[in-house]
């Protein structure tokens, strides 16, 4: 059922979809509460935002593939983060603006109260060269319509046709648009527009890595946002090197940005998460004083494809809260989530047994040497290990092996772990230490695992439920302009 790259999907391909969506559903490996597309591949957050007491979670889908096929928006709502009302394709390419792919971006409440998204349409020449479009969208839920507006094109004397992802955001009563960009000489640069009342200006280029050099070829999936009166941009880095030697890390920076948007840089660059599994967070751009933050878990270098996963691939992240501390930003999964906990697993004959490979682990007062391994019957396993000051995760002896896609051995070096807390889902796992001073997002393909083996003295292991979910398998209309 795979269609050509560039497909223009329609209401006749539903029942298709249809097909892959419950395929996906009956698929062991398909995670219960981590959010993914209806069917085919996931990846970068978008157009996070909060509005008349919904979340809307946007996020890159590809329906028929479980590659980077058909690239459009598909559209999650919830009022609590454990129900989720799933409303359907929402951008889906049919301009000549975005014919090839609805790429990344972001979206706000404007004045009048809408929600004012801001996207990049992938519009290519050839196998090579392309260019890139910035286009502005609004979206009618009870209409289940899009309306699309171009609002400017690439400049192709100065960036690649690599320039994609508008963040747009507003400082001192003025809009300000962050875009990720590589430029002709092939160098990462983030650009930044501005709006001037009637039209978005090219305003000018920052070099994000400025007096600590990444030797990017490429910058995409930028952000800002405001914690405790601080300022933060998000970037990631695409490097030319092997996954496992960190070729494509997220990284931030706290920032002073002043009103003609220079940046004084007030760290060097911090990943935001230390495993390879991770790429294009997002936070919601409304939410106050509170910060949560979404990503891919999954990575644009890294496309593993078990045997069994013909109809979908990759998800997103936990929600995360982020805060301040020492000066850093902790995470940790929101408060919410608590509500996933079922019961506690008491030990029994040595292991902890849990159900529907959902559980968590929860240990404190760490001030030893450990292992953790979560197993299935056959012995099939990830092992978490801390052992002379090197944390270290180890995939070798899972069900499914791809060491280009998923390094086995991922040593972490000395954390100092003093406590960690671990959710387990059906093919990935989020671990946080230290209450949130880092995260590590982990992929892995255990065929049924229900057993977790430690050596840990003072740990608790929750039994863990799954997100509810109403599915609408619905495209939306989308229309231009004026047309």
């Amino acid at each position: 059922m795979q269609k050509e790259k560039y497909y223009l999907i329609g209401n006749e391909d539903l029942s298709d979809i249809q097909k892959w969506h419950d395929k996906k559903q009956s698929d062991w490996y398909n995670n219960q509460f981590h959010l993914a597309g209806y069917s085919g591949s996931t990846n970068d957050p978008n157009g996070l935002t909060y509005h008349d007491g919904k979340y809307y979670i946007f996020m890159q889908s590809c329906p028929f593939s479980i590659q980077h096929f058909n690239k459009s928006w598909a559209l999650y709502t919830t009022t609590d983060f454990i129900n989720y009302n799933y409303e359907g394709l929402t951008l889906i390419p049919s301009t000549k603006y975005d014919i090839n792919g609805v790429f990344s971006g972001s979206a706000r409440i404007n004045e009048n109260g809408e929600i004012e998204i801001y996207y990049t349409g992938n519009v290519k020449f050839n196998d090579v060269d392309r260019t890139a479009y910035t286009l502005k969208a609004f979206i009618d839920l009870k209409e289940k319509l899009v309306t699309k507006e171009l609002l400017f094109e690439a400049d192709l004397t100065k960036y690649s046709g690599h320039y994609r992802d508008p963040i747009v955001f507003e400082k001192n009563n003025e809009l300000f648009m962050l875009n990720g960009a590589q430029t002709t000489d092939l160098k990462a640069m983030l650009n930044v527009y501005k709006f001037n009342g009637k039209t978005w200006e090219n305003f000018k280029d920052i070099k994000f890595d400025e007096n600590d050099e990444q030797e990017a070829y490429m910058l995409e999936c930028p952000n800002y946002f405001k914690l405790d009166g601080r300022e933060y941009v998000f970037a990631c880095l695409e490097q030319d090197a092997p996954l496992k030697d960190g070729s494509h890390f997220v990284k931030y920076r706290e920032v002073e940005i002043d009103n003609e948007i220079n940046f004084k840089y007030k760290t060097d660059l911090i990943k935001i998460d230390l495993g390879f599994d991770f790429y294009a967070p997002q936070v919601f751009s409304n939410t106050g004083e509170r910060v949560i933050m979404l990503g891919w878990l999954g990575n644009s270098k890294s496309n593993p494809f078990p045997p069994e996963l013909t109809t979908w691939s990759n998800q997103l992240t936990l929600p995360r809260d982020l805060y301040v501390k020492n000066n850093r930003l902790y995470q940790l999964p929101i408060k919410e989530l608590d509500a996933l906990r079922k019961d506690e697993i008491s030990l029994l004959n040595g292991s902890y047994n849990y159900e529907n490979g959902l559980s968590e682990i929860i240990a404190d007062q760490i001030n030893d040497d450990f292992e953790i391994k979560f197993k299935n019957d056959k012995n099939e396993n990830i092992l978490i290990s801390n052992k002379n000051n090197e944390l270290i995760i180890d995939r070798s002896n899972t069900t499914f092996k791809d060491e280009e896609n998923l390094p086995s051995i991922i040593n972490l070096g000395n954390l100092n772990v003093k406590n960690l807390r671990i959710l387990i889902d059906r093919s990935v796992m989020e671990i946080f230490i230290n209450e949130g001073q880092y995260a590590i997002s982990v992929r892995f393909f255990i065929d049924k695992h229900n057993q977790i083996q430690t050596n840990i003295k003072n740990v608790k292991i929750n039994q863990l439920i799954g997100f509810s979910y109403n599915w609408n398998n619905i495209i939306f209309k989308n229309e231009l302009k004026g047309q």
